[in-house]
This record gives structure tokens, C-alpha cells and sequence, in this order.
């Protein structure tokens, strides 16, 4: 019997020796940066004069921490900036009341968005030939955080340039004012490990957030809004340790 317990815990052994050898580096930490495009909606809460009918795409990058409780669990702080625009028309009238050609106007919401949000994803594993190196993780997760809008509140102005109107001015740009707000989202990702250490990733998310502007006496029809954007960006990660 002995002899037995010995053989057998020497087996033991020897299998978690083998299976240990055979499970990939635990990598805790990784930075990463995104790149891509992003589509936005309309502002809604503006009247509609001041939100335009069309919106533009445009980049958006962002840098990335994250931090791998286990293989199932991830957790990640991100720091994005993009720009958000819309576009509408406005009725012009002469100095005698009589409608002109309606003159395109651009609304820039924010030169800057500024978005630094908390992450946490559920990670799916993939892995190589006999479980030496995880080859790429699918993830998908909640996101919210903070939003800071960088704008100047100004107006642009343009002169009519028909016979007799050529002296009248119109509006042909309002920027928003700055704000502060708050930003919830999904999103769904896919990362490829090249080699153990480094690889390249693609990702698509749905955000809303929510900004209270710092709003001047003109500006106040403008000083909260709430819209969606949808980025779509590539990347790259790098696994520290």
C-alpha cells in the first residue's frame, strides 16, 4: 500500500508538472492606443435650429491601461478625443423682409471632446496548440466615465454677396460653448497576439453622453445636450507583464 500512495503521488506530480508547463504566461497589465472613425447623431435638447440636420465623420483616437483579473475578466481605463459637428441651413431674410437663399451653417459642438472612462470587459480566450500561448482574447463590456468639451462659443459671420444684399451679414458658424458631462457606452473588441508579448486589435462601441455647457446669454438654448457616437478604430496592445 506504501509502495502504492508513493506511485501515485509521484504521478501526481509529475502530471501538474507537466500541466504547468503547458499553461501560457499570466500577462496582468497591457497599454494599447486606438485609432479610427466615429459617426454621430444629432445633439438632441438644442432646438432644432441650432442642431442642423446632417452630422460628418470623424477621427477618433484614444490610449488605453488595462488590467486582467483572470483570463475571463478585464478591467481598462481609456482616454479618447474626437471632434463633433453638425450642419443645418437658415432662412435669410433681406432688409426689406424678403426671403433670400438659404445659407448653409455649421454647428461645431466641440473642437474637442475628451473622454476618460472606465471599462470592464468579459474576456473569451483563445489559445495555441497545447495551451502555450493565448493567441487572441474576444471581449465585449460596459464603459462610463467622464466627458470634457474644449470650445470657444464664438459665431462666424459672412457677407452676402447678391446685387443689393451685398451689404448683409449673416451667421455662418456657431461653436457651442465648453461643458463638463458624463459618457455610458458598450462595446465589443478582438485582440490578435502576433507574438506573446505584442498585438493588433479592432473595435466597434456605442456611446452616449450627456454635457452641460458653459453657456453665454445667446448660447443658452445650447447648454445641454445629450448624443450618441460610434467609434470604429483599430490598434495595437502591448502585454508589460
Amino acid at each position: 500500500m506504501k509502495s502504492f500512495l508513493l506511485t501515485a503521488a509521484a504521478c501526481m506530480a509529475f502530471a501538474a508538472g507537466v500541466s504547468a508547463q503547458n499553461l501560457p504566461p499570466v500577462y496582468r497589465w497591457e497599454i494599447g492606443a486606438n485609432g479610427g472613425y466615429s459617426t454621430i447623431t444629432r445633439p438632441s435638447g438644442p432646438p432644432a435650429v441650432y442642431s442642423g440636420n446632417s452630422t460628418s465623420v470623424v477621427k477618433d483616437y484614444s490610449l488605453r491601461a488595462s488590467y486582467y483579473f483572470n483570463w475571463h475578466w478585464m478591467l481598462s481605463l481609456d482616454v479618447g478625443n474626437r471632434r463633433w459637428e453638425s450642419f443645418g441651413q437658415w432662412k435669410l431674410d433681406d432688409r426689406y423682409g424678403r426671403p433670400l437663399k438659404p445659407y448653409d451653417v455649421k454647428f461645431l459642438i466641440a473642437d474637442h471632446a475628451i473622454t476618460t472612462a472606465a471599462q470592464m470587459n468579459y474576456v473569451i480566450p483563445f489559445y495555441s496548440q497545447f495551451t502555450t500561448f493565448n493567441r487572441a482574447n474576444l471581449y465585449f463590456g460596459v464603459h462610463a466615465g467622464l466627458v470634457n468639451t474644449i470650445n470657444d462659443g464664438s459665431r462666424q459671420y459672412d457677407r452676402y454677396n447678391t446685387g443689393t444684399d451685398s451689404s448683409t451679414t449673416y451667421v455662418k458658424g456657431v461653436h457651442y460653448n465648453s461643458g463638463m458631462g458624463y459618457t455610458l457606452g458598450l462595446q465589443a473588441g478582438f485582440i490578435y497576439y502576433i507574438v506573446p508579448r505584442f498585438g493588433v486589435t479592432a473595435e466597434v462601441a456605442l456611446r452616449y453622453v450627456n454635457v452641460n455647457t458653459i453657456a453665454d446669454n445667446w448660447a443658452a438654448p445650447m447648454s445641454n445636450y445629450q448624443l450618441m457616437h460610434f467609434p470604429q478604430t483599430i490598434g495595437v496592445r502591448y502585454r508589460l507583464y
